[in-house]
């Protein structure tokens, strides 16, 4: 069953191949990625199933060993994001044609989109920062070109920040994976563990290991690293933006989640104070930037900013509890996000613009675009019983349990800015009654609509599923903090060992070259 890895990177892989001979036949490019993303959700799905009952998948490439290969992993934390992102792009499949502006920025995106879905995909199932380091390259490279789709000279200026940030952290992520090799000898996150663990490791590794996290916290967009995001965001066409809000800080945040139970082996106690001081304030200030923006999309694009916030303050707290209420906040906000911005575009699509203000009483022109938003948004806000209240009091009892009493309040009270915010959009284009604009038919969209409701829809469901999904989310938290299983899985996985590597190697190496155990010398 392990073989199955392979397909969550081959099945992007070969739809982009697919695609790639149509770029005049928008329409078959994108029944072909359908068929792509409907594969990659039942995989997603399969995988979700195998590793339910607490199972590690482990693929070796080549079966090479993991010490001096490239290995994927699947456990329950990267099988719930891997079917997150499958359902979330599929959905933005079909909300696309409608929602991208002219032919600009239909060229090549179905393209593009399964390549940035080969970076994420890669990024959920590595085992080590080295091929992290290249399926970001992948991501981040087809994520370069999406969120400039269309070429506007405002859109090309607001995204220059999202561009430049991301290749210094970039550099900066190379280096710090190079001096983790040098200090520590190996960049497989398992072995990296077992090195942790057994101790002796120099200072210089832990200033290498701060580095690789930091540029974690920037691809998450932590507090003071995330001004690049609410400004680039809402530049790029609908369909991207809302693929980006749903997935792409998703990807930061997993990388942490990962590396910091693993290779750390615990949060020592100054940086647990300094997340959760992060996270408070990641929330609050996501949250006040989004009461100051004029348009929906600004508004929603400083949401992401909070959101991380309420995540990362559970990986803060460090508990059972707290993290397995985060996983359970991500699950929600991964749904919710992507489902606003969907709402927000077709709002986009009626006004002509997202500025507030525009176009009103929409709930009474476009009742079901109305109801697109309503949902997501009151689960954000976090009312019951939508996805949102679990996960804010999961996180609650988790902080409050942790006698993080002054951050745990702080995330009460962002929870009512939330609802503000979402109120500010609400009375300003859905409420009151229409002023006589003219506010077109969405006929030909329907799939806009079909595609928003699905995922308003699904935080229902969340709602209403809430113990098994908490259930599943503890399973996940315990599974993470529980590293050893972890190391276990990856190291003792039937592979090609280093006594094959060092049979081969003098037949093929240049003379003076050696083998050690985790690396060449």
């Amino acid at each position: 069953m392990s073989n199955l890895i392979a397909f969550t990177v081959l099945i992007p892989v070969l739809t982009a191949v697919a695609v790639t001979p149509f770029e005049n036949r928008r329409e078959l490019q994108r029944r072909i990625a359908i068929v792509g993303g409907v594969l990659l959700l039942g995989l997603g799905l399969g995988l979700l199933a195998l590793t339910a009952n607490g199972d590690i998948l482990v693929l070796p490439l080549g079966r090479w060993s993991p010490l001096v290969g490239i290995v994927w992993v699947v456990d329950l934390l990267s099988a719930i994001l891997l079917a997150l992102a499958a359902l979330t792009s599929l959905a933005t499949l079909f909300y696309a044609p409608g929602g991208m502006r002219d032919e600009r920025e239909t060229r090549l995106f179905y393209l593009l989109h399964q390549l940035l879905l080969v970076g994420i995909n890669g990024s959920f199932v590595t085992g080590d920062f080295f091929n992290l380091f290249v399926m970001f390259e992948i991501m981040l490279l087809s994520s370069f070109v999406l969120i400039s789709l269309g070429a506007r000279a405002r859109q090309l200026n607001q995204t220059f920040p999202y561009v430049l940030v991301n290749l210094v952290a970039s550099a900066l992520f190379l280096g710090g994976i190079g001096a983790v090799y040098g200090t520590a000898g190996t960049v497989n996150m398992a072995e990296l563990g077992q090195r942790v663990a057994a101790g002796g490791l120099p200072a210089a590794f832990w200033a290498s290991l701060a580095l690789v996290l930091f540029v974690f916290a920037v691809k998450a967009a932590l507090l003071p690293l995330f001004f690049w995001l609410p400004d680039s965001y809402p530049q790029s066409p609908i369909p991207v933006n809302a693929l980006f809000a749903g997935l792409l800080t998703k990807v930061g945040i997993y990388t942490l989640f990962r590396s910091v139970p693993l290779v750390t082996g615990s949060v020592p106690t100054g940086f647990h104070t300094l997340l959760i001081f992060l996270a408070a304030g990641t929330m609050l200030i996501g949250m006040l930037g989004a009461l100051g923006r004029p348009t929906i999309r600004g508004i929603l694009s400083f949401q992401i900013v909070s959101s991380v916030g309420y995540i990362i303050f559970g990986l803060a707290i460090y508990t059972p509890v707290a993290l397995g209420a985060a996983i359970f906040y991500t699950v929600h906000s991964i749904v919710v996000t992507t489902a606003l911005f969907f709402a927000g575009g077709l709002a986009e699509r009626v006004g002509g613009t997202d500025s507030l203000g525009s176009v009103r009483g929409m709930a009474r022109t476009h009742p079901w675009v109305a109801v697109g938003f309503f949902i997501p948004a009151v689960a954000l806000a976090g009312l019951p019983p939508f996805s949102g209240f679990w996960g804010k009091l999961f996180l609650l009892i988790g902080g409050f349990g942790a006698g993080a009493y002054a951050a745990t309040t702080i995330a009460l009270f962002v929870g009512l800015l939330t609802l503000g915010a979402m109120l500010k959009i609400w009375t300003s284009a859905f409420w009151g009654a229409p002023e006589g604009q003219k506010q077109p038919r969405l006929g030909h969209d329907r799939a806009m609509v079909g595609a928003t409701l699905t995922l308003a829809s699904l935080s229902v469901v969340i709602g209403l599923a809430a113990g098994p999904l908490w259930r599943l989310s503890e399973r996940t938290a315990v599974q993470l903090l529980a590293v050893t299983p972890y190391v276990e899985a990856v190291l003792t996985v039937d592979a090609v060992g280093m006594e094959a590597l060092e049979t081969a190697l003098p037949a093929v190496a240049p003379a003076g070259l050696a083998l050690e155990h985790g690396g060449i010398r």
